[in-house]
């Protein structure tokens, strides 16, 4: 399996858009897809989606055209299947403002993104990510002076024109990492976590460093373990929110562990049939599937038993 298959396993990457890069340097090229009869405009409410009657909320274009808004559509790109233009546009306080629409909701995509396709949870990521950024990028960070949406919404420029600076979404790149020794898996938890809730090692990459630089570091930090045979396994765009998660396996030149006490309680080596065990007594429950730590651990736990979580958990007593 190759690396952008093993990725598009991961939740929200299977992305159906087209970002139309050149296009969107168009001012006229722009206009025209503001203008589409069949554009869609999906609604956001900060950090958050919104939904009607549980239903994620997409407006047509004339629904959109009838709203009493100030908020610029961003341009997500087109879709790849027919060339429908899909903007997202940030709706504050939705409820007062989508009247028309019955029981508005803002949840959160983590909450309802098993419930929704995959293609359209990648989407949602994608505008959740973008949101977060025009609503904490605002003013140039070389002049203080306020920003202006360029080339509808993938970047911002200083309205300064002494200045002009060109500001990019910022992502926070992550590394996430499976490490074994034999036929032994390392997972930790933090005291923050639900009860009994398990995951791998991960940690944001610092200045000047390398990706395997950052796995090497993260897992001497958290568990004081040098590791070797450092390999990328696959990534994530992660908007909560506004990583960008890039997983590594990694093999451990020891199993013994001392715990950084500030960010890891408690860390344990596991085989998978203790893993099983565990699972069975409800002492060690695996993160979220939606979670690239789930695809690292899924993976050996499959290559050791022929099993993946999922089939386990539900021959398990429910």
């Amino acid at each position: 399996m190759d690396h952008l298959t093993r990725s598009l396993l991961n939740t929200y990457t299977a992305q159906p858009l087209d970002r139309s890069a050149h296009g969107r340097k168009n001012p006229d090229w722009l206009a025209a897809q503001l203008a589409h009869p069949a554009a869609e405009y999906l609604v956001l409410d900060g950090h958050s989606v919104v939904t009607s009657e549980r239903t994620l909320l997409v407006l047509t274009q004339a629904q959109f055209q009838a709203l009493d808004v100030s908020a610029t559509p961003m341009l997500l790109g087109l879709k790849k299947t027919d060339g429908t233009p899909v903007f997202s546009v940030n709706i504050t306080e939705p409820a007062s403002v989508l009247t028309t629409f019955p029981n508005i909701e803002s949840p959160s995509l983590r909450t309802i993104t098993r419930q929704i396709d995959p293609e359209v949870a990648s989407m949602y990521s994608y505008a959740t990510l973008l949101n977060h950024w025009h609503i904490t990028t605002r003013f140039c960070t070389r002049c203080g002076t306020a920003l202006e949406i360029k080339e509808g919404g993938s970047m911002q420029q200083c309205t300064n024109s002494a200045c002009g600076h060109i500001e990019f979404p910022r992502i926070n790149p992550a590394v996430i990492m499976r490490v074994t020794k034999g036929n032994k898996i390392l997972l930790a938890r933090q005291a923050s976590w639900p009860e009994f809730k398990y995951s791998v090692l991960a940690g944001f990459v610092e200045v000047g460093e390398t990706l395997e630089h950052a796995v090497e570091r993260e897992v001497m930090e958290e568990v004081n373990i040098p590791v070797e045979n450092i390999n990328y396994h696959s990534s994530q765009p992660w908007p909560f929110p506004n990583s960008f998660m890039l997983g590594y396996t990694a093999e451990a030149s020891s199993d013994a562990f001392e715990l950084e006490q500030d960010d890891i309680e408690h860390a344990l080596w596991l085989t998978a049939e203790e893993l099983k065990t565990n699972m069975v007594e409800g002492t060690v429950l695996p993160p979220p599937d939606l979670s690239i730590s789930y695809s690292l651990i899924n993976d050996w736990f499959h290559a050791e038993t022929g099993m993946t979580l999922n089939e386990f958990k539900s021959s398990l007593p429910q």
